[in-house]
């Protein structure tokens, strides 16, 4: 394998011909530089440099040298300096998952900035479904909006928020109207999301604690069908404050306080550490984050106004 380390040698041996003037320059003792030259003969199998009375003499070698190494050394210099980064001249497609916690709604604007601020580049964006945290890595993803308990050592991340549980029901249910005690909480029917296992689990843990069973109208594949379908029953819901903010917005849901307490739970963006000093990922999570915390508070805000409208 050839020995890279003997170039800064070298440099100085070519452009000083002289072995005290070529030690000083780097900082060592003559004889270690004679060592390096001997070294240096050896690797190129040529003398290099030739004495020559009082002076040294360069080889033909030494001279092809002379004049192609200055170049190579100065890539190599560059390979240690931090990459400078264009993002208007950035061509990467970046690759944006959510869960089913994490609203998508931030889409229309985060498109129109990144168009704007890097033209050349693009996006997908994918549902992350059931699969682990932990397998992040092994996927093509560059960042993960998401609800987690916690993170595993090979991710990076920003919170993004904290948020907990409310009931959602039809405005013209009465429990909307009277309120919702436990004991009307327990005996009423639930719609549930099938793969929000987070939700899930707190609510049934709930039920558990209490020798209740939970009365299951239905089970569906989403958020969204699940609140639209809640509007023409009596039926319960139970989603985080964020996301009973967002719906509430466009469809007669009324949004209460639950009658017990489960624990918060957080919101993070999470990338895979191999990003982690990535310029350009560096820049769109950076966009990403700040349109993510955005929309959380403004929806955490309407959230918490529509409960107190309701009490």
């Amino acid at each position: 394998m050839n020995n890279y380390k003997l170039l800064p040698a070298l440099m100085a041996l070519l452009e000083t011909r002289n072995l005290t003037d070529a030690a000083r320059r780097l900082n060592v003792t003559q004889p270690a530089m004679s060592k390096a030259l001997r070294l240096i003969r050896e690797e190129f199998q040529d003398p290099i440099l030739i004495r020559d009375g009082q002076q040294f003499t360069l080889t033909q070698r030494g001279e092809q040298l002379k004049e192609r190494l200055p170049a190579l050394l100065f890539q190599l210099d560059q390979l240690y300096l931090p990459p400078q980064v264009n993002i208007q001249h950035c061509e990467r497609s970046f690759r944006l998952a959510f869960n089913s916690f994490v609203s998508m709604d931030i889409l229309p604007a985060l498109c129109s900035e990144l168009y704007e601020k890097a033209p050349q580049a693009g996006i997908q964006t994918s549902l992350w479904q059931n699969a682990s945290l932990s397998e992040l890595g092994e996927t093509d993803v560059d960042l993960l909006g998401t609800l987690a308990v916690t993170v595993p050592e090979n991710l990076y991340g920003k919170k993004l928020a904290s948020d907990h549980y409310v009931i959602c029901c039809c405005e013209q249910n009465d429990i909307a109207i009277k309120g919702v005690s436990l004991e009307h909480y327990f005996a009423a029917r639930h719609i549930l999301v099938s793969g929000l296992h987070e939700e899930s689990r707190q609510v049934d843990n709930l039920f558990r604690q209490h020798k209740k069973q939970r009365r299951v109208f239905a089970t569906l594949p989403s958020l969204r069908l699940a609140l639209e379908t809640v509007i023409g029953t009596e039926c319960l819901v139970t989603v985080p404050l964020h996301i009973a903010a967002q719906y509430a917005k466009h469809y007669p849901l009324a949004v209460l306080s639950a009658p017990f307490e489960l624990a918060t739970h957080n919101y993070y963006l999470l990338w895979h550490a191999k990003f982690q000093n990535d310029d350009e990922h560096r820049w769109f999570r950076e966009l990403c984050f700040t349109h993510l915390q955005r929309d959380f508070q403004a929806k955490l805000a309407l959230g918490s106004a529509l409960i107190s409208s309701s009490n």
